[in-house]
């Protein structure tokens, strides 16, 4: 945020970067709206949801560990076949083993990135724009407490799993080896159940109690509605600056002001948008939602929908050669593709539902149309004097025509001052 209000059309230098501010007061800018950032999640008559990430990517990632495992296990089953065409018996132990290691190994790294990928939507709730009130809803968070529980960090816990993985197949070999087990072997055998036994009422209770104290005290989602007229929303280049590295970036920005603290503000979001047109054209999908209606705007991507698969399948068919298609059909079963999408509907259609808070599921309730808010006579009149100055001025870019319009409107403050 900055030491002063915004005003749609200005120009200013910042210190993490210049901005060029897009409201209060969001005028049409006259680009044409685009979701290049893919930020529109969700969206019906009456609010839209802007929430980013790839959920079908992280779908993806994690049910690869399903196809490394299938992959294994019949390698396994085929280094069976084959001793048994060898010696004419059947040996179970090769496949039992890579069964076994898949579910201490692969089945924990698509575990954590499943969950890890339900906790970034639960902690990166969506914003929603509500249409019919004309109000923003932003998230924050509120209340929470750290805790502090010791060896509660990702290295004692590698530690932990590779201590316990070891400790496991330490049991599994004593007891599936060729050698009697008597004597050493017996003790060997009877050490690593202890041992595995030990690990499991330390680890196993550690981990459900940490678990349980983190949820009890993690902070409470908490959205701050705003006018929608009234959002701080701009475009800014910021520069990075490091001993060795330099990085630009541009962001669009949306924030709800802090009115007894102008720098800073009660909640606020950025999506990277690569240039600072591209944020005008993201900027304006989010006005003509609000000003227009959800026909003017870009609708949200269908890449995650399982029917969108199924039809970009079906063009591949038609496209590609049989060998380019034959290889899709392997990439597509690697990665799961079919599930990932199932997953990725799942998720869109019932977790962040069930994630959002009661009060927001009520404030997004449709409205009688006599009840709907209006546009204030302060933004007619700022679109007013925007369509006259797009007449007078055919040739400028969008941004020029801006600032502007914020010239002529501080200058028309100055007037009546």
């Amino acid at each position: 945020m900055t030491d002063h209000p915004l005003r749609a059309g200005e120009r200013r230098k910042a210190a993490d970067g210049d901005l060029l501010a897009l409201s209060p007061l969001p005028v049409a800018s006259g680009v044409r709206p685009s979701d290049t950032a893919d930020w529109i999640r969700r969206k019906n008559p009456v609010w839209m949801d802007l929430q980013g990430g790839s959920l079908v990517f992280a779908a993806e990632l994690s049910l690869m560990f399903l196809s490394l495992s299938l992959l294994t296990i019949f390698a396994g089953l085929l280094m069976t076949l084959a001793v048994y065409l060898d010696r004419g018996a059947w040996n179970w132990s090769p496949p039992l083993f890579l069964l076994v290691g898949n579910i201490f190994c692969s089945l924990p790294f698509a575990l954590v990135i499943h969950f890890s990928t339900n906790k970034a939507i639960k902690e990166g709730p969506p914003i929603r724009l509500n249409r019919q009130k004309r109000e923003v809803a932003m998230p924050g968070w509120v209340g929470g407490k750290d805790v502090n529980i010791p060896l509660w960090d990702k290295e004692p816990f590698s530690l932990m799993y590779i201590l316990y993985v070891a400790t496991f197949f330490a049991v599994v070999i004593a007891y599936s080896g060729e050698w009697p087990l008597e004597g050493f072997n017996l003790r060997y055998f009877q050490v690593s159940v202890t041992a595995l036994i030990i690990e499991s009422l330390i680890f196993i209770p550690y981990i459900l109690i940490g678990l349980h104290l983190h949820k009890k005290h993690k902070p409470r989602l908490e959205y701050v509605y705003h006018p929608w007229e009234q959002l701080v929303a701009y475009v800014q280049k910021q520069q990075d600056i490091g001993p060795s590295i330099f990085t630009e970036r541009t962001m669009l920005t949306l924030a709800v002001p802090d009115p007894d603290h102008p720098e800073t503000a009660k909640a606020a979001t950025s999506v990277a948008v690569g240039h600072e047109t591209v944020g005008l054209a993201q900027w304006e999908s989010i006005r003509r939602f609000m000003e227009e209606g959800p026909e003017a705007c870009p609708d949200p991507r269908e890449y995650g929908t399982l029917a969108h698969y199924k039809e970009s399948c079906r063009q591949a068919r038609q496209e590609k050669t049989t060998g380019a298609w034959l290889w899709k059909k392997v990439g597509d079963w690697f990665f799961q593709r079919y599930l990932a999408h199932k997953l990725t509907e799942w998720r869109v259609n019932n977790l962040i539902p069930r994630s959002l808070p009661d009060e927001l599921h009520e404030w997004s309730q449709p409205l009688p149309e006599d009840q709907w808010a209006s546009p204030s006579e302060a933004l007619q009149v700022e679109s007013r004097r925007m369509e006259s100055l797009r007449k007078k001025n055919p040739k400028l870019t969008p941004q020029a025509l801006l600032e502007a319009l914020y010239r002529e409107s501080r200058e028309g403050d100055t007037l009546l001052a």
